[in-house]
């Protein structure tokens, strides 16, 4: 048996750091760490502040203690200001649980709070491999650094435990120069992780030995190697980019306690600073690398939020999903954040509070113009119940594939206004929770609830499955995105928030110095319900002529489906169509209108 160390030390009561898992911030604690070289076991033992360090030590050559790292940095270059770390994290402090994620930035108003993906996958013999991240309280499945065949020491993540940021400035200075020295180039631009970079620094300046392709850059005389002194430099999207690499294969997995994937990523986030609605959008840049010798069947790609907004002890944030846009949604479920409390404080957003959202950009299986519809949409609570917190891979594997911790699938139990609907129980199986429009009162959203939610649920927004072979990749794009002034229950609709995700995906997608919007502000239909089994409703919202309604599948074909007429509102018959992404396409009188929707 090694020698044992222990030291312990006892404090006055004081404030200390909260549960990550709760909005109220204003407790006293006492916490007990068990450290060893192998993990750390966190418990909370009432209102003294106890801190038992058990240090092993080992005999002979020193060794590292297999500690997360909480390495951050911040995307602040326009009116959201998001940090990301290491462990595949983002949007929090893990040193004070404290929230990251802010808007308008240079404010404490923090806009999210706590969010990481979740990725899994089957393998030729059905076994379920999965990594998985939340607030590290059971450790965590995600290293900072690349894989060495499909493992990661920790003395390689200790090394990539850093986050690389360079400004668009910082480039244009670069290139303006007539040539380069290790002094006039931006040590941003010196040390960049790229292939073959002499000069690449990790963490604590550690020198990087990079013989894999890792971030991306103009390679100006083509030969592959990164050499900034030649000219070379970081091919970066946007006016600021943050740069990091996480495996899950690496000293633990103890957030899931699952079969490691063997999977590395390249993660890139990136915004724009044109003072348009673009400013109101950061972008997540997913690579992933199956390092495994595993064939992928059934993988899937989520992103887990914990997306708690404004006053800290006000458990009044709701969730919601919008197909069109492949988006989970956190709004307020009153109208004045913070005002339940008092007056608003600067803490909150008083009335009128913005909206924030997740959507999911670009998703294996897109092609062309053709969209594969988000996989599913589910939440859970901070509890113990069938929709409480997963302890074990195949509850967080649930929560990914439509299904409760327990392994039900996920219910419709939705039957009109006034009626108590929470995603289980009775109905037919759905993959998407909370599909309506909070304005609407004929559609289902937890404002529908009010007063039975708390408004503390996490979500998790999942692709659909697609198939990771060995030695393959899959790349993903995500953005965190805001609407200012959106509103809550009874005040609010998703009309803002629908439109900076068309921004967002615009920008992308078609026109990188766009930013403004391309759905109009003027709505000629509504339609519902959005995800829907066998029929669909479109309500014209202006009066006119007879208009023309097709439906469309993802290639462009026109589908052969009845639509009949009731007053100003329109049934289309779905039951004859498979299920999938389509678009219902409205004209009347010279205007027209594209809104999508998901059969189930």
């Amino acid at each position: 048996m090694p020698d044992i160390l222990c030291c312990v030390i006892l404090a006055k009561a004081c404030p200390v750091v909260s549960n990550p898992r709760s909005k109220d911030r204003g407790y006293y604690a006492r916490v007990l760490f068990f450290l060893s070289d192998n993990h750390i076991e966190y418990h909370s033992m009432g209102k003294l502040f106890v801190v038992l360090f058990l240090l092993g030590v080992i005999h002979g050559a020193a060794t590292y203690a297999q500690f997360p790292f909480n390495t951050m940095d911040s995307l602040d270059i326009n009116n959201v200001n998001a940090r990301v770390l290491v462990h595949g994290d983002m949007w929090w402090n893990p040193a004070t649980t404290a929230p990251t994620c802010f808007f308008p930035s240079g404010t404490k108003k923090h806009i999210n709070n706590t969010s990481a993906i979740w990725m899994s996958g089957y393998d030729s013999t059905g076994l379920l491999h999965i990594a998985a991240q939340t607030y590290r309280q059971r450790g965590n499945d995600y290293w900072p650094g690349p894989l060495t065949g499909d493992t990661l020491s920790y003395a390689t993540a200790y090394a990539w435990a850093k986050i690389w940021k360079v400004n668009l400035t910082d480039i244009i200075d670069f290139l303006a120069q007539p040539s380069h020295t290790t002094v006039n180039t931006p040590q941003s631009i010196l040390t960049w992780p790229g292939k073959g970079n002499t000069y690449a620094q990790g963490n604590a300046g550690a020198p990087l030995t990079i013989t894999d392709d890792m971030a991306p850059f103009i390679d100006l005389n083509g030969n592959g190697i990164y050499e900034p002194l030649l000219g070379d430099y970081p091919d970066i999207k946007g006016n600021q980019a943050l740069w990091w690499v996480f495996s899950d294969n690496g000293p633990v997995h103890t957030e899931t306690n699952g079969r490691p994937l063997g999977v590395e990523v390249h993660a890139m986030s990136y915004g724009y600073s044109r003072g348009t609605l673009i400013d109101d959008v950061v972008y997540y840049d997913y690579t992933i690398i199956n390092k495994s010798a595993n064939n992928y069947t059934d993988f899937r790609f989520s992103q887990w939020d914990n997306g708690t907004m404004g006053y800290p002890s006000a458990f009044s944030d709701y969730i919601g999903f919008d197909s069109t846009w492949r988006m989970g949604i956190n709004y307020n479920a009153v109208n004045c954040d913070g005002c339940s409390n008092g007056s608003p404080t600067t803490l909150s957003y008083g009335i009128n509070p913005p909206q924030n959202a997740i959507t999911m950009i670009v998703l294996p299986g897109d092609a062309g113009s053709g969209y594969v519809p988000a996989g599913s949409f589910t939440y859970f609570n901070d509890d113990a119940s069938i929709v409480g917190d997963p302890v074990i891979d195949t509850q967080y594997n649930n929560y990914m594939r439509s299904k409760l911790r327990n392994g039900q699938h996920f219910k419709n139990d939705y039957s009109g206004p006034g009626s108590l609907a929470v995603g289980y129980g009775s109905g037919p199986d759905c993959n998407y929770v909370f599909t309506g429009d909070p304005s609407d009162t004929d559609q289902w959203s937890q404002c529908k609830n009010f007063g039975t939610f708390f408004g503390d649920q996490r979500f998790v927004l999942s692709s659909n499955s697609f198939p990771l072979n060995a030695g393959s990749s899959a790349h993903i794009l995500l953005a965190l995105i805001v609407a200012d002034s959106a509103g809550g229950c009874g005040f609010g609709s998703y009309d803002r928030i629908k439109i900076v995700a068309d921004t967002a995906w615009a920008v992308y997608h078609r026109d990188e110095t766009a930013g403004v919007p391309k759905i109009s502000q003027q709505q000629y239909i509504n339609i519902y319900p959005n995800p829907t089994h066998d029929k669909l409703i479109i309500e014209c919202m202006v009066s006119g002529s007879i208009p023309t309604i097709q439906v469309f599948n993802t290639l462009g074909q026109v589908m052969n489906i009845s639509i009949s007429k009731n007053g100003n509102r329109y049934e289309a018959d779905l039951s004859k169509l498979p299920n999938g992404l389509y678009d219902v396409l409205y004209r009347q009188d010279g205007v027209e209108q594209n809104s999508r929707f998901v059969k189930e």
